[in-house]
């Protein structure tokens, strides 16, 4: 008795699966523990690590090149971040002016330094590294604790010989920029200075909830010569004392920004772009009068930090006037003054992020939805510390609009060439709502980043889900048959349990395995039995043993499905093959005696 288990199988199969035979629905995961690798192209967007418990993308705060090489190149090529601003917030700046650069975003204060390699950086005091979810921009900022170690300064700066504030420099125009987060601002704490030789010295410290600035001995007489001095040192130089009229909140970020023009001798002092006080370096003390200009002595360097307790971040110096955004343009007489980007966090213009194109797997696949998980950031007041936090989180579906007008928006395009998605249209979509007819093997999402209102909160997305029914192949046919006859086989077989067969092809060969048959009268394998479950092969040569099988397809066509051994079969979308068959056509012996009596 032949052994019957695999046709009771199949009829269990046919019997039990194959009534609608849906297509079951798959998941394909960007971000959260699956990561953001499949993120092709990011402009104005990062990752963050240390506000949700796996890595988010939300708004840049910084420039990060990673949109395009062409950002790193630009910036490998020398040009500094004004005109790295200058792209990120959208403004041109004429040449370079930056003279030195702390943004404080490396993993630990040993290695902090000036990213334009003016000044060599020195940590020998109680000076830390705190991540973005304190930062004012980028990834860290410096945490000062406001204790002092008598041997030593928390954050030394000293000029190299190319630097602005280098021995025996006269300088003529110069700002000097940076964000501050004051715990207490208790009189006397020394956030920022530089020393030299002769008692020259610029101070910024606290008194009274204000700032006071010290320029003492640091403008030189524009009659001043070498040859008249007395070491470094010549009497008859101006010290300037400037205070802020602003009482600083504690706990609350502030930018600080100390401008000087040599052309008029104005020396001015603002905070978060509205100017507090004002002098002038010339020997009226006012407007006109002969202009006082710095010029530093030997031995000269900065110090940040000193019996301070609080934060600093992107601490800067330039060689030209620096414009308040929008508020306070100086017009100088021979000079353009440089404009500062926009003192919001994040930038105004948003950002975006595009994926690789992603493989479904087969063609005439459905995009049922895709799903997202995510929220806004903004900074929460906690015990009296102020820091970045998850505001608002939305899971799956809906609106990513927040109440600040922060959003997230979705697009995505389909395809059955990955290569051609340039003349697909993006079609926006809603997060966990279903998108009617989107088909194709190949999809490419993107993500719209907007800040709120202010430009102080960006939205974040940690998850997304591509809710998808790939479109597999049919199910080979089973019991295949193969009987020879002269230059000839019939083949038979049991269709495929599946409900979109479209037909059924047929391989052929002279190999086990390999089925590049040629020469039957219906054509080079595989021949195409279209909706039929038998065939006769004609044209084959007798005593010659030929391999068999079958597969079925689907109406999805893709331009070249493969074919065994790396050939293609253009139209057709093929399932895999049924087991293999032989057959050995021979040529019929003649009738015997008394045939057909």
């Amino acid at each position: 008795m032949k052994n019957t288990a695999p046709i009771i199988l199949y009829c269990f199969f046919l019997c039990c699966v194959s009534p609608g035979l849906q297509a079951a629905e798959k998941t394909l995961i960007l971000g959260a523990s699956a990561g953001w690798q499949a993120v092709e192209a990011r402009s104005q967007v990062e990752e963050l690590s240390a506000v949700r418990p796996r890595r988010v993308l939300a708004l840049s705060s910084a420039w990060t090149g990673s949109f395009s090489a062409g950002a790193a190149e630009r910036r490998n090529a020398g040009q500094d971040i004004t005109a790295l601003y200058g792209a990120f917030r959208n403004f041109s700046v004429p040449e370079s002016a930056l003279d030195l650069e702390l943004g404080f975003d490396e993993s630990s204060p040993d290695r902090f330094e000036d990213r334009q390699g003016h000044y060599r950086t020195g940590i020998s005091g109680p000076v830390e590294s705190v991540n973005e979810r304190w930062a004012r921009y980028g990834r860290g900022a410096a945490l000062f604790s406001g204790l002092r170690d008598r041997a030593s300064e928390p954050l030394t700066l000293r000029p190299g010989p190319g630097a602005l504030f280098a021995p025996g420099r006269n300088i003529r125009d110069f700002s000097l920029e940076f964000w501050l987060y004051p715990n207490n601002m208790e009189n006397g704490e020394k956030i920022l200075g530089w020393s030299a030789v002769e008692n020259q010295r610029i101070l910024c410290e606290a008194l009274k909830n204000r700032i006071r600035w010290t320029f003492q001995e640091f403008f030189s007489p524009p009659q001043e010569e070498t040859g008249s001095r007395r070491g470094n040192f010549l009497p008859g130089r101006l010290s300037i004392t400037l205070e802020s009229r602003s009482v600083l909140t504690p706990r609350t970020w502030s930018h600080h920004l100390i401008r000087y023009n040599a052309d008029s001798g104005l020396l001015e002092y603002l905070i978060n772009g509205r100017i507090e006080s004002t002098a002038h370096a010339t020997s009226s003390g006012g407007e006109g009068g002969d202009v006082y200009t710095p010029r530093t002595n030997r031995d000269g360097y900065f110090i940040l930090g000193s019996r301070f307790s609080g934060m600093i971040d992107e601490f800067r110096i330039y060689n030209r006037v620096i414009n308040a955004p929008g508020r306070t343009a100086l017009e100088p007489a021979s000079r353009t003054a440089l404009e500062l980007p926009e003192l919001t966090k994040f930038p105004r213009s948003g950002g975006r992020i595009e994926t690789r194109t992603l493989d479904l797997g087969e063609a005439g696949s459905r995009v049922i939805r895709v799903e997202a998980s995510g929220g806004r950031l903004s900074f929460v007041l906690q015990a009296g510390a102020r820091y970045m936090a998850v505001k608002n989180t939305y899971t799956g579906r809906g609106s990513f609009r927040f109440p600040d007008d922060s959003a997230l928006q979705f697009f995505i395009r389909t395809g059955e060439e990955p290569y051609r998605f340039g003349q697909s249209p993006w079609i926006p979509i809603v997060p966990g709502e279903t998108l009617p007819s989107l088909w194709g093997r190949y999809i490419q999402l993107a993500v719209s980043f907007y800040p709120s209102g202010d430009c102080e909160t960006s939205p974040y997305l940690e998850e997304l889900r591509i809710i998808y029914e790939s479109n597999d192949p049919p199910y080979p046919p089973s019991l295949v048959i193969a009987q020879a006859m002269d230059g000839a086989v019939d083949l038979s077989w049991r269709g495929s349990p599946d409900e979109d067969v479209q037909g059924y092809l047929v391989y052929y060969g002279t190999s086990s395995g390999v089925y590049y048959g040629q020469g039957a009268a219906a054509g080079d394998s595989p021949i195409d039995a279209g909706n039929r479950t038998s065939l006769r092969i004609e044209g084959l040569r007798n005593g010659t043993l030929y391999f068999f099988t079958v597969a079925a397809y689907d109406g999805a066509s893709p331009a070249a499905p493969p074919r065994p051994g790396g050939n293609s079969v253009p139209g057709f979308h093929a399932g895999q093959f049924a087991r293999e068959v032989s057959a050995r056509p021979l040529r019929a012996p003649p009738p015997g005696p008394g045939a057909g009596r």
